[in-house]
């Protein structure tokens, strides 16, 4: 197993841990889960919005992670090309 997939299997375990966690905390006291639900029919707009905008960043910050990873790739490639294996 590579850092990498260490890190990512880390990771995933750690993000389900604090959603487990969220779903029991959320279970034990349902006015925590009304509080939080209350505010979208009564402000749809905003809703939207907030919705709109954490979807479009999350887009940017992938789109500029995939971006990165293959700008790199090509310039190694071309390299690789260009002066063959070193």
């Amino acid at each position: 197993m590579t850092a990498s997939e260490i890190l990512a299997v880390v990771l995933s375990v750690g993000v389900g841990l604090i959603l487990l966690w969220l779903l029991i905390a959320a279970l034990r006291n349902p006015v925590l889960i009304k509080l939080g639900l209350r505010n979208i029919p009564r402000r749809p707009a905003q809703s939207l919005l907030i919705i709109l905008g954490l979807t479009l960043s999350t887009v940017i910050f992938i789109s500029s992670l995939s971006l990165g990873d293959t700008l790199n790739y090509s310039v190694q490639r071309n390299a690789i090309d260009a002066y063959g294996a070193v």
